[in-house]
């Protein structure tokens, strides 16, 4: 038996031969990144709410549905760690915050007092959407939950480093050429202020914060000073107050723990010098720009607001009035709230800006538990090997949820945030990532154990071709 000399060490031990161990593993490893690439870029481009406003006829849940049909095949494929995650911290926050939901939903009468007459009809038809609304947006938050616990490594967040440059670049271009994504008439575009593809200015300011951080996962440390400061030059075109803020702290909080390199340090305040000195040219030019017409005020004000600390401007005005209102709705009903929605169908014109507010005013003492329970969750989360990173989301989150209360709502890539950061993987999926990384040191162990065994039928090979030699 002629067997060559160069085969490896190991190949003939007893067992399934290495290449025919997990032949639909890239294939499964291909579609798994796939489905997580079309997720982020809808999610994290808000897709489904632009598409909707350009043409009425995409409705959202087209896109959501559509979602949903990509993961089914790999939620299928884990079925069997379905079980497991059911009992993860995210899975069992959604599964309460879903519950209530739908308590209150059940629970809702026709129209109260007002029962019959058409505005309240109208009104609880409404608040009854809003809440289904909710509810299938954690539904879907859980499902991707799902995908992310059943995952093997990292690679499947890979897209949020193109997301990094891409929505960052997508602002920047809306601030520069108005009008680029939404026509300047269209309701809730707030002209001079950029959004991209979010309209409301805030909501792009959270986004580029969440795409960089995640991002972070699989960026190489000195990238992550460039991206930084591209986001924070998107940030800067949004004029949202608490965006520039949680950069700012984020950009303290990433250098004293390393997570940013120390060139960053000196390029972001070589940039937030450059900016300050500029601020007189940036006025005027704000001032001359035909389109900002009407906006300028609003947006001069917003940055009076970092050399004086003024907050006199509309917006604050109505964040104050409503935070004073949720307030005394949580003391008329402090243990259970006065239901799902209640703070979207009150009298004031807008919600409570607030996202712990909201969950106090609605689902009461309950609800401020659901808001820190998710505070320990991201505290406690596995996804960011970096300690800075995970503290940066943590204060990401506590800082935001004082200026938005959309969290659970519209504004999706929270929830989708929360499953990415805070799910921790699969049992199996755990010791498969292990095994792999083990696999280099597997290897040479079993080269030391096994290679008498096959290099003897090498030796034995070459001492026959020598002894046809010798004869």
């Amino acid at each position: 038996m002629n067997i060559p000399a160069h085969v490896h060490a190991g190949a003939y031990a007893p067992g399934t031969p290495a290449s025919m161990q997990g032949q639909g593993a890239p294939l499964a490893a291909w579609y798994h990144g796939f489905v997580v690439a079309v997720i982020a870029a809808v999610i994290y481009t808000n897709l489904p709410v632009y598409a909707f406003v350009r043409n009425a006829g995409l409705l959202p849940k087209y896109f959501f549905f559509a979602m949903m049909v990509l993961m089914a095949p790999l939620a299928v494929a884990k079925h069997r760690q379905l079980a497991a995650y059911l009992l993860s911290p995210f899975a069992l926050w959604a599964s309460l915050l879903l519950l209530l939901n739908l308590i209150h939903l059940s629970s809702m009468s026709a129209g109260g007092e007002l029962a019959g007459s058409f505005l309240a009809d109208v009104t609880m038809q409404s608040r009854r959407a809003l809440i289904e609304t909710r509810i299938q947006y954690l539904l879907f938050a859980m499902v991707v939950g799902f995908v992310v616990f059943a995952s093997v490594g990292k690679r499947w967040l890979r897209p949020m480093a193109v997301l990094a440059v891409l929505v960052p670049c997508a602002v920047l271009a809306d601030f520069l050429l108005p009008g680029t994504f939404y026509p300047l008439d269209t309701p809730g575009v707030v002209l001079g202020r950029a959004a991209a593809t979010f309209i409301n200015p805030t909501m792009a300011g959270e986004v580029l914060l969440h795409v960089f951080l995640l991002a972070c996962v699989v960026t190489p440390a000195r990238y992550r000073g460039p991206l930084f400061l591209l986001a924070g030059a998107a940030i800067l075109t949004t004029f949202s107050r608490a965006a520039i803020l949680a950069w700012s702290v984020m950009f303290v909080i990433l250098v004293a723990s390393k997570a940013l390199p120390r060139s960053a340090v000196a390029m972001t305040v070589l940039a937030l010098g450059a900016v300050v000195l500029g601020m007189g040219v940036f006025e005027s030019y704000l001032l001359s720009r035909s389109d900002f017409d009407g906006a300028a005020d609003n947006i001069l004000a917003r940055l009076d607001f970092f050399s004086s600390l003024s907050v006199g401007d509309d917006s604050a005005v109505e964040r104050a009035a409503v935070f004073k209102a949720g307030c005394e709705l949580f003391l008329e009903n402090p243990l259970f709230g006065a239901g799902a929605g209640a703070t979207l169908f009150w009298s004031l014109r807008g919600s409570t800006h607030n996202q712990l507010l909201l969950f106090a005013a609605e689902y009461g003492v309950l609800g401020v538990g659901l808001w820190v329970w998710m505070v320990v969750i991201l505290w406690r989360g596995r996804l960011f090997a970096e300690r800075g990173l995970q503290v940066a989301m943590v204060f990401l989150f506590v800082f935001m949820s004082m200026f938005t209360h959309l969290m659970v709502d519209v504004e999706t890539y929270w929830l989708v945030s929360f499953a990415l950061a805070s799910v921790g993987r699969a049992p199996g999926a755990a010791a498969r990532q292990a095994k792999t990384a083990r696999s280099t040191g597997r290897r040479a162990v079993a080269t030391a154990e096994q290679a008498p065994f096959a290099w003897s039928y090498a030796a034995i090979e070459a001492q026959g071709r020598q002894d046809r030699m010798v004869r």
